[in-house]
This record gives C-alpha cells, structure tokens and sequence, in this order.
C-alpha cells in the first residue's frame, strides 16, 4: 500500500513540474523541443507509469527466473 502511495506522489508530482515547465516556457521554445503545451503533462504521468510497469516486470522476470533456478541479471 505505502508503494502504490508513493507511486501515485511520484506521478503527480512529475505531472505537476511538466505543467509547470510548459508554463513557463514561451509557445517558440515548446514548438522547438516538440512539446505540445496541453499534453505534456498527461505525457510526463504516462511516462512515469510505465517506467514503474517496466520496473515491476523486470522484478517479476527476475523473481520467476529465480524460483526456476535460473540466476538472470537484468541489464
């Protein structure tokens, strides 16, 4: 329960400094870096779900692999 809170801060807050960037950049400097001003944020908070995902599989492999006796290391 404490993982899932922490990963919801952790989402929230990268939404909130994405807003936060696209706020306070000018339309010029976000149409060169290719970020769209209403999206971003949502984008960021995806970004960082599936880095957890990402991270949740790869602890999942790595644990399968070990009750097979397989020793595997991520990369």
């Amino acid at each position: 329960m404490l993982k899932k809170f922490y990963r919801a801060m952790v989402v929230a807050r990268a939404g909130s400094a994405a807003a936060h960037v696209a706020l306070n950049m000018t339309d010029k400097q976000l149409a060169d870096a290719g970020i769209d001003r209403r999206t971003f944020p949502l984008d960021a908070m995806t970004r960082m779900e599936a880095e957890f995902a990402e991270k949740d599989a790869q602890k999942a492999t790595a644990h399968s692999a070990k009750t097979v006796g397989l020793d595997i290391q991520a990369a």
